[in-house]
Formats: C-alpha cells, sequence, structure tokens
C-alpha cells in the first residue's frame, strides 16, 4: 500500500511537468531513499493518449461546446446573422459569440463552454430571448478561455435555476 501511494504522489507531482510517458517511466524506475524500485510497464494505448493530448496541448485548442443561436442559407443570410450577433453583444456582453460561414450556412454561436452541462446551464440562461437555441460540438481555442471577462459573471445557484421542459 504504502508503495503504491508513493507511485500515486510522484505522478500527480511529475504529472504538471511531464511531457511523455518515457520521463514519468524515468522518474518512476529511481531507486527510493528507503532502497525500493518501480517496474513500469505501458502499452501502446497509454502512449496514444499521451501523444493526443500533447498535440491537442500544440494546436491551443479544446473539444468543447458552443450554442448556436442563428443558422440560416436565405437571401439575407449574412445581414440576419450581424444583425442577430449585434443584438446578442448587447445583452450578453460578458459571453463570446462568433460569426462564421459553413457553405451555405451563416451562424452565430456564442459561449466558450468545455462540457455539455456548462452548454446547457448557458443555453437554458440565454434560451428566453433565443428559443431555438442548440448545442453544438465545437473546437474552442484556448485563449477564449483565458481572455478576461468584459463585464463580470453573475453567481447561479445551478438548483434554484428554473430550465425550460423540452
Amino acid at each position: 500500500m504504502r508503495y503504491i501511494l508513493c507511485i500515486v504522489a510522484l505522478c500527480v507531482s511529475l504529472s504538471a511537468s511531464a511531457q511523455s510517458v518515457d520521463r514519468v517511466k524515468q522518474e518512476l524506475l529511481k531507486t527510493s531513499i528507503e532502497g525500493s524500485s518501480v517496474n513500469v510497464m505501458d502499452d501502446e494505448g497509454t502512449r496514444s493518449a499521451v501523444r493526443a493530448v500533447e498535440a491537442q496541448r500544440r494546436s491551443k485548442e479544446v473539444n468543447g461546446f458552443r450554442i448556436v443561436i442563428f443558422s440560416n442559407n436565405g437571401q439575407y443570410a449574412s445581414d440576419n446573422a450581424d444583425k442577430v450577433l449585434n443584438e446578442f453583444k448587447s445583452l450578453y456582453p460578458h459571453i463570446n459569440a462568433y460569426l462564421v460561414y459553413e457553405s451555405p450556412y451563416f451562424k452565430v454561436s456564442v459561449g466558450d463552454c468545455l462540457s455539455m452541462e456548462e452548454a446547457q446551464i448557458l443555453m437554458a440562461k440565454i434560451l428566453p430571448n433565443y428559443p431555438k437555441a442548440f448545442p453544438r460540438r465545437e473546437s474552442i481555442k484556448l485563449e477564449a478561455l483565458t481572455a478576461p471577462l468584459t463585464a463580470p459573471v453573475e453567481a447561479t445557484d445551478s438548483l434554484a435555476m428554473e430550465l425550460p421542459i423540452l
């Protein structure tokens, strides 16, 4: 049990600075002060998971969700998308909003949510003004998550929030 706790503590302390499985293995293979050592065996699944995380870190994007509040391909879709975007920014200045063109649709999506739960909370907040809103999986740039907000976010008690019945 003592060895397992040591391994867990070492892994936690190394997780912030470890860049690869090999580096973690080398640290674990070192003999401890008490003379005990650890034999580390890994598999290709572990290596591919670490490679995926490192690739995602390099790309500076993470998988997340945004709420689509407008999607149209009509004759005035571009003008209407601009109108919806500006309206949203005036109603919710502290929430990021994006206008994108994905042929043939102009879309306005809002928020930078890391989980579906976070997206659902945001959707419940904006649903009174945008009743056709729906969540969508998107790539989110890390800068969007770390940029300072233009207005403070109000604290919300999720248990007291009224959610619409769909």
